[in-house]
């Protein structure tokens, strides 16, 4: 068990981890949807449902539409001054997508230079806070490695091992756990634009999460 008592785990993303998170609460269990509809949520449940004992601290510091530039602003507020005990990290949907669903804006295009670079930085960051960092890696459903997006997302988890590997933090390849389920089930199973996790698709990720914090749901 990576968990100790009274740990603050805190969650940092994109509209995947943020889900319409209440952000005018603080993450409180008393509060409407002070986690999100997604992964973040459920994970909160699995600690309130099977580890009470722990009086884990969970908070959803993800915000829609973020992209690695936007991560590494505001990370003083919205992480380091939260003091949190693990960090989870997943984001890069949106440095790949607005090359693609914006392609006059220039401004926003980020490349996979400038990825790798960003997604270094704020592992650093974390690092500095505590040694419990976990890179989840972007994904995107669709089974068709040549799509230009699909490609762009594959480059950036190589980005995100790399860094997770130079800066000693924990790497999980959300792509390559999300290909195997594929073999199964169609995309659309787990998201209708090809980003965006259902109910199924959200319980993978937070099943990740547990498995990476070495929690078993059995007990």
């Amino acid at each position: 068990m990576r968990v100790e008592t009274n740990s603050k785990i805190l969650f940092f993303g994109d509209s995947v981890t943020d889900a319409g998170r209440n952000r005018n609460t603080t993450n409180d269990i008393m509060v409407q949807k002070p986690f999100g509809d997604g992964y973040v949520d459920l994970v909160a449940g699995m600690f309130q449902g099977f580890y009470p004992q722990l009086n884990v601290h969970v908070k959803n510091a993800g915000i829609s539409g973020n992209t690695t530039r936007d991560l590494l602003k505001r990370f003083d507020t919205d992480v380091a001054d939260l003091k949190p005990d693990i960090i989870f990290i997943m984001i890069g949907v949106n440095d790949a997508w607005r090359n693609f669903d914006s392609p006059y804006y220039l401004e926003n295009h980020i490349t996979v230079e400038e990825y790798d670079k960003n997604i270094n930085d704020i592992i650093k960051k974390c690092k500095q806070l505590t040694d419990k960092v976990y890179v989840m890696s972007p994904y995107l459903l669709d089974t068709n490695k040549n799509d230009a997006m699909r490609n762009m997302i594959d480059q950036f988890c190589v980005c995100c091992q790399n860094a997770s590997d130079r800066e000693g933090a924990a790497f999980i390849n959300m792509q390559c756990v999300f290909d195997k389920v594929m073999e199964k089930c169609h995309p659309y199973v787990f998201s209708w634009d090809r980003v965006h996790p259902d109910r199924a698709a959200q319980m993978i990720i937070a099943r990740e999460v547990m498995h990476a914090l070495e929690l078993s749901l059995d007990c």
